[in-house]
This record gives structure tokens, sequence and C-alpha cells, in this order.
């Protein structure tokens, strides 16, 4: 049963949990009897004591109601004319900076935050053009909590032109500890261009009385003032706001409380198993491994309200009371207990088993635990039942002294080649799984080459190279004279003898296939890995449509989460350099790169589990080949996804909104109607529990709604 105080955590507030000062409130008491007054114009006693509490002069400061009227006079005032104007910032953000450019028909450019919710500078300033008036940046980030450095900022206000304002929103700042945050203040006199907006609704507790402030220079304000109106703060707000600066010792017990209680936060969320992100802000942006909506509404229930974000799996949890925080653990460990999670009794055990595994002191003990849950697992079962083996199987890998080498490689498997050809046919042709990818991704490069003469194809993870023989016969059966078409190979060595010699095989088979349908076909190799790869070394015609494809490839390079080189955007940005007609991307739509482990669990048996119950309809049971499918190819897939860390993890799939954002970042643009979905699901014949789900860029594929892979078609 909720108590009254449990009820109203309102972790979904852009405010202070802690309260305001009660010399704020005394003095907002005796002010009441003046409310048939208006307010003192321009809020002078208040900017005169923002000044002071800056070291500043009051003709650098306006007042408004609240930082949302500052952002919208910034909007009105700058963005003249407004269908030709443009607003920059990133992605995601606090969303009032869009929401004020749409309302006036301002175009707003979002630069994606990178993998570790980071800005990216090269992405911001590659979105700054001739038509930008405006850069807003929340500083600290809201809803993400990082920050921008000295050297970041340093740069921006050196590479932004002087005609482009640069805002930073410093809503959070009181909040802050991070050595090398970068305060604006500092640069304003050396700076026309900056501005400072700063507000009293956080860290001094005065959301409700609306007021913020404006800090730039006097030419600046002076272009801003003659749209703002004179009695836009009301007096009790600002007497109240005055209080507030004055009470330095409420502002010092606020910070410490919220230190401790973001403290607080982390560690019920690290017990709990829902992955949180460093935050210079009184919040923390988090995932639990599971959609965000429906976790969300549960908390609801049970008087939690947290804040939902532009993702569908993040949520933003404002830091509040112990008391409160403590109620958000029971419910967590409610809501994300493996029985609630799935009413599957054997998906529930498997939750069940591995929640033990970071708390396992006693190795014999959890390994009884996984040899209860190997019991109960069938390789010829239910979906349940089988993914069950697999799962027993990554379990027992991570309780080894030093877990196995090669876990997750499908190379080092018991099963013989032929074995592994057979069943990757059988997937190919008998499930959409993979030629879903394949053929949305022909059909989107036959538009985008239909009238080139000569095709180029840089395939990064050629493989076996099944997916062109469907291309070739689009191809060859286009009207008229069928164009010339060159495909480049890339894949890594082969583990025994000649390095390429598998890709030359692939070449081989492509060659005689082209054959037959008399196309003019070259075929090359190259064997090496994708991050020692320089695209400089390969040569395209200039009379080629060079198109660029990968599938289920990429996601195996590590990104700046393992290192300083992030190899992901690293490819991206060759690729992007390339300038080809159409890079097409599939990928599994699944988070198992950036989650720790009891999130990333929870995300994999989602993911994986609907795959096995889709192969439960699609193939036979006891046909042959869906057991190597289903523990070699996915079983191990699920060994290194559980049971590696850092490097030796090699499945890290991405969501496909992280591989959107990061396909933006680095300069792709996406091509929506790349491919018809009419023509796909005729090509596939698909079941009718699959779906095809429009994504902006392409289709996810989803299974009784949830979605299982993505491909997508850029530009």
């Amino acid at each position: 049963m909720k108590t009254f105080a449990q009820a109203v955590y309102n972790g979904a507030a852009n405010e202070n949990l802690f309260g305001a000062s009660s010399k704020v409130t005394a003095a907002l008491q005796d002010a009441i009897a003046q409310v048939h007054s208006y307010p003192t114009p321009d809020a002078a006693p208040l900017r005169q004591a923002i000044a002071y509490h800056l070291g500043l002069q009051p003709s650098q400061i306006a007042v408004g109601s609240g930082s949302a009227e500052l952002i919208s006079l910034l909007v009105r005032a700058f963005c003249q004319p407004f269908a030709e104007s443009n607003v920059v910032s990133v992605a995601p953000t606090y969303p009032l900076y869009q929401m004020e450019a749409a309302a006036l028909g301002v175009t707003f450019k979002p630069a994606p935050l990178n993998s570790k919710y980071e800005f990216d500078i090269d992405c911001l300033l590659r979105q700054v053009d001739g038509n930008t008036r405006l850069v807003f940046l929340s500083n600290p980030n809201n809803p993400t909590g990082g920050y921008l450095t000295y050297a970041q900022l340093e740069r921006l206000l050196q590479e932004i032109p002087p005609q482009v304002l640069l805002v930073l929103d410093e809503a959070y700042v009181e909040f802050v500890t991070a050595p090398d945050f970068a305060k604006a203040l500092p640069y304003l006199a050396q700076h026309a261009n900056l501005v400072v907006l700063r507000t009293f609704s956080k860290a001094y507790g005065l959301a409700s009385l609306r007021v913020g402030y404006m800090v730039a220079q006097e030419q600046l304000l002076a272009r801003l003032l003659p749209a703002k109106q004179p009695f836009n703060v009301n007096q009790l707000a600002q007497i109240g706001a005055v209080i507030a600066l004055e009470d330095e010792e409420h502002l010092a017990y606020t910070l410490t409380e919220t230190a401790i209680g973001k403290a607080h936060l982390q560690q019920l969320l690290d017990a709990e198993g829902v992955q949180w992100w460093p935050s210079e802000g009184n919040f923390l942006f988090v995932d639990a491994g599971m959609p965000a909506a429906g976790l969300a509404a549960e908390l609801q229930q049970q008087g939690i309200h947290v804040r939902e974000t532009d993702s569908r799996f993040h949520l933003r949890i404002t830091v509040g009371t112990k008391e409160h925080q403590q109620h958000l653990q029971e419910q967590l460990k409610a809501i994300l207990a493996p029985h609630s999670v799935w009413h599957d009794k054997t998906l529930a055990q498997i939750l069940h088993t591995g929640y033990a595994l970071p708390k396992a002191d006693d190795v014999f003990k959890a390994l009884a635990a996984v040899s209860e849950l190997a019991e109960g697992a069938n390789s010829i079962g239910s979906a349940a039942e089988r993914i069950a083996l697999a799962y027993a199987r990554a379990f027992s890998t991570c309780l080894g002294p030093e877990g196995n080498e090669h876990a997750g490689n499908l190379y080092s498997s018991t099963y013989g080649e032929t074995d592994m050809i057979s069943a990757f046919n059988v997937l190919v042709k008998a499930t959409p799984l993979v030629s879903f990818g394949h053929m949305f991704g022909n059909l989107a490069i036959a538009g985008a080459t239909a009238h080139a003469d000569e095709i180029h194809i840089l395939d990064l993870g050629i493989g076996g190279g099944l997916q062109w023989l469907h291309l070739l016969e689009l191809l060859a059966a286009r009207p008229g004279t069928p164009p010339k078409v060159s495909i480049t190979g890339v894949d890594i060595p082969a583990a025994t003898g000649k390095p390429e010699a598998r890709l030359q095989q692939t070449g081989d088979m492509l060659q005689q296939h082209a054959s037959r349908l008399g196309l003019n076909f070259t075929y090359s190799c190259l064997a090496k890995r994708l991050e020692e790869l320089s695209m400089q070394e390969l040569y395209f015609s200039p009379t080629e449509a060079l198109v660029v494809n990968s599938a289920f490839t990429l996601h195996h390079l590590p990104d700046q989460l393992l290192g300083e080189v992030d190899y992901r955007d690293r490819i991206l940005q060759q690729i992007k350099a390339l300038n080809p007609v159409i890079f097409t991307l599939t990928e599994p739509d699944s988070e198992h790169n950036k989650l720790s482990f009891l999130p990333r669990l929870r995300e994999s048996l989602r993911h994986y589990y609907t795959v096995f119950d889709a192969l439960d309809t699609l193939l036979p049971r006891l046909l042959p080949e869906r057991q190597v499918i289903e523990q070699e190819f996915f079983g191990r897939e699920i060994i290194n996804v559980i049971s590696c860390e850092g490097a030796r993890r090699v499945e890290r799939h991405e969501r496909h909104e992280a591989w959107r954002q990061r396909l933006v970042r680095n300069g792709f643009a996406p091509i929506a109607a790349a491919a018809p979905t009419d023509s796909i699901q005729e090509a596939l014949q698909l079941h009718e529990n699959f779906l095809l789900q429009p994504n902006g860029a392409g289709y996810t594929l989803c299974w009784k709604g949830t979605p299982v892979v993505a491909a997508t078609a850029w530009v």
C-alpha cells in the first residue's frame, strides 16, 4: 500500500524535489498584500541582484517568465525570415528548442549525440550553414546529463560564424561537479554571439513562479528587449528569486541532498539491473533493457512518474528524497522480477538464473542453478525450452574460471562446414530473418541504379554472396541492354589456408550465375578486417554508379565504448567520402552494445526468444538444420552477448534508433521510400505474424509486434 508521500514521487519533473527556501515562502507571504500592484518594470531589483551575484552589470541581464519565454524571444527576434532560417541543437535534448522553432515555421536541425551520449562537436558544426541563426545547447544536457568541456566550448566559439548565436542553456549548472565542465560566463566579454540562459526553477526550487534570466552583451540584448513585455515576470516571482539568491544556506542544502540522492539512485538502479549514464544534472538517463512506455506505465500505477523521451527505451528520472527512491526500488524490484517480465515459467527461470549470477559468491550453487535450467531445456521442445538450452550454455560460460576464449565464435563450432552451409541455406530460404534484408537492399539498389549503365557494388561482409543472386536477376531483367556489374567483396581472412579462399569461392559462384544470365560481370575481393580497411585502397571508375552494402556486419566493429577509436564511425565516414548513390544497411534491432549485464540479459532474451518463436512457427521441429540454426548460429551469439565483456564481446548489436543517430551524425540522410513494402511482402510471402514497420529509412521486420531486423537505405 502506498503512503501519500510515496504516491507523489514526481520523478518526471524538470524541477527540484527538495523544495524552496523557507525564507522565500515567508517573503512571499509578506508580499501577498501587494498583489494589487503591477510588478516592477523589467524586474530591475532582481536584475541588480543577479548582476551582483554573477559579477556583471544589470544591463547584461534580461529576465523572463522562465527560460521558456527567453527561448521563444530568441527564436522570434533572430530567426527572421522564419521560413528561410534554421535552428541547430542536439538530439536528444530539451524539446522546447524544436517546439519553438516549429511553431514559427523555422527549420530545426538536430545533431545526434555519440555512443556515450556526449556532444559530437564535428557533427554539430556540420549542421551549421548559411541559414543557421541559433545554436541551442542544454549544458548539462537534458535528458542525458552530458556536458560541454572547456575544449569543446572554445572550439564552438572559434568555429561558429559570428552571425550565429550560440545559446548555452545552463538550467542545471548549480548541480555540476565535473572539473572540466565549461561555464560560459567567463567567455561573454570576448564573444558578442554568446548567450547564457539560467533559471530559478531547478536548484532554487521556484518552478511554479516561472523565473529565468538571460546573460549576453548589451548590444545583443538591445535587439531582443523590444520584443519583450515589460511586466513579463510577476512581483511575487521577482521577490522570491531575490530572496532565493540570498539564501545560500538553502542552496547548499539542496545541492548536498541532491548529490546524496543521486548516489543513492545510482546504487538502487545498479541493484535492480537498470543502466544509467553519468549525469551532471539532478536526474539520470536510464535503460532497463525493455520498452520504456510499459515500464513508465507500471511505475505510474504505483504513484511514480518518470519522463519518457524520444527513445522507445530510455527514461529520465529526477532525483528525489530517500523515501521516494526506496519506494521506486521496491516497485522496480517487483516490475522487473522474472515472473513479471515473463509469464512463461521457463523464460522466467532464465531471467531468475541470470539475475543471480552477478551476486553469486558460491560458484557451485550458481552452477547448480544453471544445471537446473538445463534440465528443463529441450533442443526439440517449445521455443522457450530450446532457448533455455542456449542460455544455460551462456550462463555456464559466465561461471568458468576464465570464460570460454572462443565463446560465440561460429568458426569454433563442432559442426562441419557442410552442416553449416546447409543450415544457413535453410535460414535464408525458409525464413525472412536474412532474406528480408537482402530483398530490401536489392530492391532499393535496383531503384537507385535504374538508369545506370555501369554499377559497382562494394559489399562489406559479403560472406557467401547469396544476396546478389537475386539482384543480378533483377538487373538482367531490366528493359534494354543490361548494365555492366562489378562486385567487390570484403570479409575477414579465412582462418586456415589462403586468406581470400572463401571470398574467391563466392566470386566463382557469382560469376557462374551472372554468365547464365548473360550479364557483363566482374568480381574482386579483399580479405581484410574492416577495422584495418582503408577504402582509399579500392578503385572505382567515375563512370560507375557506386553502391555500398553491409548486412549483419557492422555490429562487429568496436565503437568508442571500447577505446578512443570509433571504428563504426570511421567506416561510415569512409563510405560517405565515396559518395555512393545508395548505402544499404541491415542489422538486428536489439541493444547488446551499451548495456551492462542485467539489462542486456533482458534485452537479449526478448530479442532471441522472438527469433526462436518465429523459427518454431516456420521450421519443422525435427529438422536437423533447425538445431544448427538455433544452437550454433543464434546460440553462439547468445553465449557471446551474455558471457563476454569488453573486447571479447563481438556481437554488439544496436537498436535501429542508435544506428539512425549514428548514420545522421556521420552525414547520411535516409531514403524513406527506397523499396515498396508490397514488393517485399509479395516476394517473401511473409507469415501473418510478421509485420513490416516503416522506420524512416526503410523497414523493421517485426514478429508479433517485436522488432527483429531493420533494413535501411541512405545517401
